[in-house]
């Protein structure tokens, strides 16, 4: 009981996307990375990560601690910590939102849209206490369990947005669904960031960053609670070895560019 009582603390904060904004992003659908095969299992747990909750159980800012949990993670399977003071994620979020840097204007808002948050980071960057703040090229990935699980293997994570119902909040070690268990009501929009995967069936769990920890969730789970999906590229966390990502940089900034412009 006191596990979902806590759970009640909370926050989401993802707000619904404008699908004609999200049209005109870049995809990934148009990368070789969409073409790959998936590896069957991606499994990362001699890694060491752990997620940070960044406040998102006092404020609705999901959306950036997604965005650093995201560049953590890409750090850590490079081989280097990314250390971001918690203080730092609420700052950009009211940064991207428009509102008064201080925790009680921030706990009166409602959200932010993900996109804007990637957008206000493409341009802005997002200070995380290296010399100069991450700036990440984003993309949105299709709808499928093979280019999330290849943007999760190749790019190191996947930044997917949910929607929550009620019975994802009970503190389950998996989430899932179509076990007979009822729903619930929907409680709100959730950024989560896929980390790894046991394998692709429907009933083969993934892991993703939520709340400051690692939360199981099998891939019908996804199928069912997916609104949005994107992942970063960050040049300044590239892998040092310099592997084919299955992306042309150049064409994704280029695209970027424009509809930043129009």
């Amino acid at each position: 009981m006191s596990e979902f009582i806590d759970r009640l603390k909370l926050r989401l904060g993802r707000l619904p996307h404008d699908p004609a904004a999200l049209a005109r992003v870049p995809s990934f659908a148009n990368q070789r990375l969409s073409g790959f095969v998936p590896r069957p299992v991606v499994d990362r747990s001699e890694i060491a990560f752990a997620p940070g909750l960044y406040h998102n159980d006092r404020l609705p800012d999901c959306t950036a601690a997604g965005l650093a949990n995201a560049a953590r993670a890409v750090a850590a399977l490079n081989g280097f910590e990314l250390a971001i003071e918690p203080e730092k994620v609420p700052l950009f979020y009211a940064a991207c939102i428009g509102c008064a840097p201080t925790f009680d204007a921030m706990e009166a808002t409602l959200g932010a849209v993900a996109l804007d948050v990637l957008n206000h980071q493409a341009v802005h960057g997002f200070d995380a206490l290296m010399q100069s703040p991450l700036v990440g090229l984003h993309a949105v990935l299709p709808h499928t369990r093979a280019a999330i699980a290849n943007a999760i293997d190749h790019l190191g994570h996947a930044y997917l947005g949910v929607t929550l119902h009620q019975r994802d909040m009970d503190g389950s070690a998996v989430w899932d669904v179509g076990d007979g268990r009822a729903d619930g009501e929907v409680v709100g929009g959730h950024v989560v960031v896929g980390w790894d995967y046991m394998g692709l069936a429907d009933d083969a769990t993934l892991r993703v960053c939520t709340w400051g920890r690692l939360q199981k969730a099998t891939w019908r789970w996804l199928d069912a609670r997916l609104s949005e999906a994107h992942a970063l590229i960050w040049r300044q966390l590239a892998d040092p070895s310099g592997r084919d990502i299955g992306v042309d940089i150049a064409t994704l900034e280029d695209a970027l560019a424009r509809i930043r412009t129009t």
